[in-house]
């Protein structure tokens, strides 16, 4: 493992990698300081850029926006308590006030501490996880794979925003959309409607700007000639003494705990985590009472459990090629877009480039941190700026991607019509994230299914043929079931209420 890891140093400090780590950050940052705009939808501008580098430069230019964004989400947060992620709305319970009281510089200080050891609290745990979940996961039987597919399907419908029956919906749709184009077996087409330019399939580049670029711009195009107005104009980052941080391990240390361990689970990712550990550590303090007026633990947990989640989302992405949130989709997207097969082979047939990303996620972080500490000023007079400037040069970088994917005009009106399906669904409160899981899992999953069955002349008691599968089957069933429960007693306590 550590001759892996060394490698993929070796690989990251190439001068041109270096550089797109680097870019990737800053843009993270600055796309986080933006309210509105996301991690997903700059990583999506940024894929058609990507289609004629190599895999490894491409993904490792989308880690560093990853990484970005987390920190970047808090500028805005602490400075107007408008978090420009949802990631970044639970720092804005004390970052604002101490931004009130006169100390925003402060408050950025312990917002770039807190989210710099927490990232590479999260590095520690992936590169730890990964090779040795890898070498576990490599084992697994065409049945075991398809039942950590649908695993992670039931698993992000039930902890993403809104209800799970959202979710479902989410992924059956996406799934629908994945049985488009030819039989995976025996290649006979399949739902295509009468044109030919599906016989491929839908074009996957495509779908992934129009829910996360097209749908973003349409979403956002309320914001047209708004500016925001700073609590202060006179902001100075302020880095914390490393001694007066000492006092802080334990938050350090809940969020870093919160942040890996929620992030490892498919579809928690970075919304539910922070608000946990700012429980956690409130619960724990000695002056709980003082939380939400403004002190240092208020904004250190909550950041050190969002970086700490980049660390936690890779794990699952890496091993069992079950993206944690919208961001880590997008990059499983990308690996499939440069050939590269995400699951649980991919250590074994594309090490190197596993370890050029666990390699690279350590140096962007390290990047996050200097370039906020010289560099802040600037992306807080970007923040002060009317933001609908960029909608522009996000439509046109979506629609060339769309269109560079397959050189033809059909992948543009694909987007187009993917665009208004993502900006209805999310106004709907459906959580697009899930349909593009759909779409990436669905092929694995009925491949691996067929073959399954194939192997055990159609025999379905196979997915329950041992232990481990009896056990995944067990929290599927238990999953849902409990969703059924949580329901039937939403539906009970309205009914009380309507009829007291």
């Amino acid at each position: 493992m550590i001759e892996g890891i060394l490698a993929g140093f070796g690989q990251c400090l190439m001068p041109m990698n270096l550089f797109l780590i680097f870019i990737g950050t800053a843009l993270g940052l600055l796309v986080g300081a933006l309210p509105g705009f996301s991690s997903p939808m700059a990583i999506v501008v940024l894929l058609p850029l990507t289609y004629h580098m190599n895999a490894l430069p491409a993904l490792l230019v989308m880690i560093g926006v990853y990484v970005g964004t987390k920190l970047g989400g808090s500028f805005p947060a602490i400075l107007l308590r408008t978090p420009g992620t949802p990631a970044g709305a639970c720092t804005a319970l004390d970052g604002y006030p101490m931004a009130q009281k006169g100390e925003a510089g402060k408050a950025l200080g312990y917002a770039t501490m807190g989210s710099t050891f927490g990232g590479v609290f999260g590095w520690i745990l992936a590169i730890t996880c990964v090779p040795f979940l890898s070498k576990v996961a490599v084992k697994s039987s065409n049945a075991d794979i398809a039942l950590i597919g649908i695993l992670g399907l039931i698993m992000v419908s039930a902890f993403v925003r809104g209800s799970m029956v959202r979710g479902l919906i989410g992924v059956v749709f996406g799934l629908l959309i994945a049985t488009i184009g030819l039989d995976p077996i025996d290649a006979s087409p399949r739902f295509l409607f009468g044109s030919y330019d599906l016989i491929s399939g839908v074009p996957f580049a495509a779908a992934l700007v129009g829910f996360f670029g097209i749908a973003v711009v349409l979403s956002d195009i309320k914001m047209v000639g708004t500016r925001s107005q700073l609590v202060t104009n006179k902001i100075n980052l302020s880095l914390p003494k490393l001694s007066e941080l000492k006092k802080y391990w334990s938050n350090v240390l809940i969020g870093g705990l919160y942040g890996t361990g929620f992030g490892a689970v498919p579809g928690v990712g970075a919304e539910g985590s922070p608000w946990i550990a700012y429980a956690t550590a409130r619960n724990k303090s000695k002056h709980p009472d003082k939380f939400g007026t403004g002190i240092a633990e208020g904004i250190i947990t909550p950041e050190a459990t969002n970086n700490a989640n980049n660390g936690g989302t890779m794990v699952p992405m890496l091993t069992l090629g079950i993206p944690g949130d919208g961001s880590t989709a997008i990059m499983l997207g990308a690996m499939i877009l440069h050939g590269i097969t995400p699951g649980v082979t991919l250590m074994q047939s594309d090490g190197p480039l596993v370890y050029g990303l666990l390699a690279g996620l350590l140096i962007s972080t390290i990047f996050m941190f200097l370039i906020a500490w010289r560099a802040i000023r600037y992306f807080i007079f970007v923040l002060q700026q009317d933001r609908a400037w960029l909608f522009p040069f996000i439509l046109v970088l979506t629609t060339l991607g769309a269109y560079s994917s397959m050189n033809t005009i059909f992948p543009v009106y694909i987007a187009i019509v993917f665009g208004v399906v993502g900006y209805i669904l999310e106004k709907c409160n459906f959580p697009v994230v899930t349909v593009v899981l759909g779409i990436i899992l669905g092929p694995i999953i009925e491949q691996n299914i067929r073959i399954a069955l194939a192997l055990s002349d159609n025999d379905w008691s196979t997915f329950v043929g041992t232990p481990i599968r009896v056990i995944i089957v067990a929290i599927i069933v238990g999953l849902i079931a409990y969703e059924i429960y949580k329901g039937i007693l939403s539906f009970g306590a309205q009914k009380s209420t309507h009829n007291p």
